[in-house]
């Protein structure tokens, strides 16, 4: 299957509330969106698309025939408070999940016979976004940063070895990394909240788990990494193992950034259909030790 993807972006103001909540419910679960007079983002919306290829064009669709469907449907949105300006959020909380589904319905039905709308991401800031595909649940999705030392030393290699392997990563006294961890959770849409989950409850998830390691010396402080090199692979897999039974099966998707050059990737442990593996523990970019 070829997909295409063509960004757009929007400005616009939100605010979240139920009028049939208490000011402490709605502040629980809400936070700081909860102010009355609303607050601002500079959306950006990445929109994908499927279909046949066009024997003539080569193409799915004519990118400047998407732009104009798009935009479109972005007037209604753009430099709009979308609880007051526009019809789609007099009774339906504007959160990130409820607005890329409601452009979804927007989308969807004007692409032309044959192009299949299969994907659209809506990014409220640069770490906080939320994915639909037209399916009955949506994803959420956000990054958080900490700070760490590590050493790379494998218990089971000697010491030549570990250096040869290893490199300057092998370095007894250890170097750091500012790390940033993209959490990504699915679920249903909650009719009261328009939430996949709560963002308060989401932070506090995570930071209960980060905060163990943020400004520490991974294999020195943390028993997981006492006897098992602190790779990103490693890393990874701890975090899932800590926050999946914190999320209560919503975990779908983490993704770990120890530099701008190495990206790990993990979807928890493999599932085994008919002595098949259904999908990859771990999908990560080339190491690149110095």
């Amino acid at each position: 299957m070829v997909t295409a993807t063509r960004r757009f972006e929007f400005s616009a103001a939100h605010r979240y509330w139920r009028d049939d909540w208490s000011t402490e419910e709605n502040e629980r679960v809400f936070g700081r969106c909860t102010r009355p007079y609303g607050h601002g983002h500079n959306y950006t919306l990445d929109v994908t698309i499927t279909g046949q290829l066009d024997p003539r064009t080569g193409m799915i669709l004519n990118m400047r025939e998407l732009k104009a469907i798009v935009s479109e449907v972005l007037e209604e949105f753009d430099h709009k408070h979308l609880n007051e300006d526009t019809p789609y959020f007099r009774a339906l909380i504007p959160t990130t999940e409820n607005i890329v589904r409601v452009l979804w319905g927007l989308i969807a039905p004007r692409l032309p016979t044959g192009v299949r709308l299969a994907r659209l991401r809506l990014y409220e800031t640069n770490d906080l976004w939320a994915e639909y595909d037209g399916a009955d649940e949506a994803t959420f999705a956000r990054a958080y940063s900490f700070s760490a030392a590590h050493r790379l030393h494998a218990p089971a290699l000697t010491d030549a070895e570990n250096q040869a392997l290893y490199g300057p990563c092998n370095n007894p006294n250890g170097h750091g990394h500012n790390y940033t961890v993209e959490v990504s959770v699915a679920g249903p849409i909650d009719a009261e909240s328009g939430m996949v989950i709560a963002m308060p409850d989401l932070d506090a998830t995570v930071r209960a788990v980060l905060d163990r390691l943020d400004y520490h010396h991974l294999d020195r402080e943390i028993p997981a990494f006492a006897e098992r090199p602190s790779t990103g692979e490693h890393i990874i897999v701890y975090l899932w193992d800590e926050l999946a039974p914190r999320l209560e099966g919503r975990l779908r998707h983490l993704k770990l950034w120890e530099t701008g050059r190495n990206m790990f990737e993990y979807t928890g442990p493999a599932t085994v259909v008919t002595g098949r593996s259904e999908r990859t523990d771990i999908h990560h970019g080339t190491h690149d030790y110095p």
